[in-house]
């Protein structure tokens, strides 16, 4: 399995209290691809919030990787970037651009959460660009139970500690109403959306 981050998340909402932020970014991306038995991390600097900007050059870049690579199955966010984040977007759009016109054969799927998550997650208002985002949200049609993998899952969740309290801030106040319905729904299993 091959784990692709085109970015250092240096423009993250701890930026501006830690310097290195890029360097801490990229040292748990290390750190989770022991954890999570990632065979190849492929870790890029296309610069944070800049994707929109490097179309062409992320297209060639994308498109190259998968022809090397050889994928199975590819795994993107959906065209909403999730909690519409700008990169991921981006990245969508390219990735499912290349899907439909050049790697047709290659299955791919978008990363979500049931409709119930996803209606009680707010965007982080400095984040979303996009104000339709939530319209172009994928709903799953994959739940896939991960079984005795929730235990690397949790420990890498840990282990992004740069990350948590921008991820946890935006579903703290679904999680208290919800929480053991959350724990089971979302740690135990993945949700996917399969792109047709």
């Amino acid at each position: 399995m091959t784990l692709v981050i085109l970015t250092r998340g240096e423009r993250g909402p701890n930026a501006t209290r830690n310097g290195n932020l890029k360097d801490i970014r990229t040292r748990e991306a290390q750190a989770v691809t022991t954890i999570l038995g990632i065979s190849r991390l492929i870790q890029e600097d296309f610069g944070d919030s800049e994707l929109h900007n490097k179309k062409q050059e992320l297209t060639d870049f994308i498109a190259a990787l998968i022809e090397e690579e050889q994928p199975d199955l590819l795994i993107t966010y959906d065209l909403s970037g999730l909690y519409g984040h700008a990169d991921h977007i981006t990245c969508s759009e390219i990735i499912t651009g290349l899907k439909k016109t050049r790697f047709q054969e290659i299955p791919l799927w978008y990363v979500t959460f049931p409709k119930r998550v996803l209606a009680g997650v707010k965007s982080p208002e400095y984040m979303t660009t996009d104000p339709y985002f939530e319209e172009k949200q994928a709903f799953p049609t994959h739940k896939l139970f991960i079984g005795g993998s929730v235990f690397p899952k949790i420990k890498a969740w840990y282990t992004y500690k740069s990350q948590r309290a921008s991820l946890t801030k935006g579903i703290s106040k679904f999680i208290p109403i919800w929480s053991l319905w959350f724990f089971l729904s979302m740690v135990l299993f993945e949700f996917y959306a399969e792109v047709s």
